[in-house]
């Protein structure tokens, strides 16, 4: 019994003599807890969808010959998407050139005859009535061949309609034809939507009064390791479509997601005051979180509770207990 009461004591001052630590003055690595304003949010999941969403239409009916985008790509405006060729404008283009050779060669000899006329006119072996129907056949030869060469001049415009070229700068979500198939006048060659700098939020109907236009709001990503991005709320729709409110928000820095994919948005519901201390004061032992608190001439370990284990971004963490305002920590 004598031999235990001497353990016991012995303990207890090894364990005093580890959780006190005299000290004559704080050091440049203390810290002065002080009382803090944080906002609590709600993470409420929505959906990403497109801001702007276009198609890529053919306007003729023939043969893709080229197709250089597939589901997925990234396109600029202008660039070409695809290209369609109709087999029917190239013969009829080589028979308007054809025509417009002769008619030239026709012009070129009435020409010549008018000039015949006019040199026998001043010589007086022709009448001028011979002169004038010669100057009338070269005026309409001429107006034959300018006729032709508009034709010629719409079948060349109607073929360069064969270059799709994509209308704004997007991401082609989908791809309706391959290369070699037949497609027809107005038919959809792609779906191209937008998802940079703004983006299209379907948050549920229930969270309709906890958003306002100008609001600032947090992004958070769960599939791409809870990545978080800021974003403000430039405009809210006036009806809802499927059950949502349907938002648009300006992401900083853009924001390079799926259409369609889950986020969630972080929806401030209130504020509260909390204490908050860098993560490095801590020193987690045996699954316990301590922090070096003074105490008059003294630093104890002091047992904390926190509110996540998990630091902030600005690598604060939270306490729910075991210090209070105006306390001094030291790192451990």
């Amino acid at each position: 019994m004598k031999l235990n009461l001497i353990f016991i004591t012995a303990l207890t001052l090894y364990s005093l003599t580890c959780l006190t630590l005299p000290v004559l003055a704080q050091t440049s690595t203390s810290f002065t807890l002080t009382e803090e304003i944080i906002v609590d949010v709600r993470p409420v999941i929505a959906r990403l969808e497109a801001s702007d969403t276009a198609t890529a239409r053919s306007r003729l009916s023939g043969i893709i010959i080229r197709l250089n985008i597939d589901e997925g790509s990234v396109v600029q405006k202008g660039q070409t998407l695809a290209i369609v060729r109709d087999e029917s404008l190239k013969p009829q283009i080589e028979a308007l050139d054809a025509k417009i050779s002769g008619i030239e060669k026709q012009l070129t000899q009435y020409k010549t005859e008018l000039s015949n006329a006019q040199k026998l006119l001043a010589k007086g072996f022709v009448s001028p009535v011979k002169r004038d129907q010669a100057r009338t056949v070269v005026d309409v030869t001429a107006k034959n061949l300018k006729s032709v060469q508009a034709q010629r001049a719409t079948l060349i415009s109607r073929q360069s309609k064969g270059v799709i070229k994509s209308p704004a700068n997007a991401l082609v979500t989908e791809v309706n034809i391959v290369e070699g198939s037949t497609v027809s006048p107005g038919e959809v060659i792609a779906k191209l939507s937008t998802l940079e700098g703004v983006v299209r939020l379907a948050l549920p109907e229930r969270h309709a009064g906890q958003i306002k236009q100008g609001q600032i709001i947090t992004i958070r990503l769960p599939t791409r390791s809870d990545q978080h991005k800021q974003a403000t709320i430039t405009k809210i729709y006036p009806s809802l479509r499927a059950g949502a409110v349907i938002a648009d928000a300006v992401v900083d820095g853009g924001l390079s997601a799926l259409v369609g994919e889950r986020v969630d948005v972080l929806v401030p519901i209130g504020e509260r005051r909390a204490l908050r201390i860098p993560k490095t004061y801590i020193d987690t032992r045996y699954g316990i979180d301590f922090v070096k608190v003074h105490v008059g001439e003294y630093i104890i370990d002091a047992p904390v509770t926190l509110a996540n284990p998990i630091a902030a971004a600005d690598g604060y963490v939270e306490i729910l207990a075991g210090l209070h305002i105006g306390d001094v920590i030291e790192l451990p």
